[in-house]
């Protein structure tokens, strides 16, 4: 249902990987729902290296509702967990929570190897026009 958003993302940013989680399975805390790769690129949705609660950048995104711009993740604070940088190689994201009745039920994230880089206004955009499509689609299944 949400694959071909996630792939149209990963082609509107020139990211690496694209990622969403959805939290509607019973006893899996944020499962990976699709994810779009670039060639060679390593797919997240078997990670469990640290609990996605767990994690800064989660909190953050969890707290201040709003998506976290980040161009190079060895400075950023919130940072994630480095034992993701070095898994993965990201050195940048975006992240963006998704939101059902004022309740955070899924993340969307843009990541960017091998090196930092900036993010522009218009791939924030792509990524909360998806997000807004992503939630309507939630919406229309409750």
């Amino acid at each position: 249902m949400f694959q071909a958003l996630i792939e149209e993302l990963l082609a509107r940013t020139g990211a690496s990987r694209t990622t969403l989680r959805v939290d509607d399975e019973p006893g899996k805390v944020f499962p990976v729902k699709a994810e779009a790769r670039a060639p060679g690129v390593s797919s997240i949705a078997g990670d469990e290296t640290i609990p996605i609660r767990a994690s800064a950048t989660f909190q953050w995104v969890d707290r201040e509702r709003r998506i976290l711009v980040q161009d190079d993740l060895l400075a950023a604070d919130p940072a994630p967990a480095r034992a993701l940088i070095d898994r993965y190689g990201a050195r940048a994201q975006i992240l963006a929570p998704v939101e059902r009745e004022e309740e955070l039920v899924g993340l969307v994230s843009v990541h960017y190897a091998p090196g930092p880089r900036t993010w522009t206004k218009e791939e924030v955009a792509a990524l909360e026009e998806i997000v807004r499509r992503i939630e309507q689609t939630l919406a229309e299944t409750l």
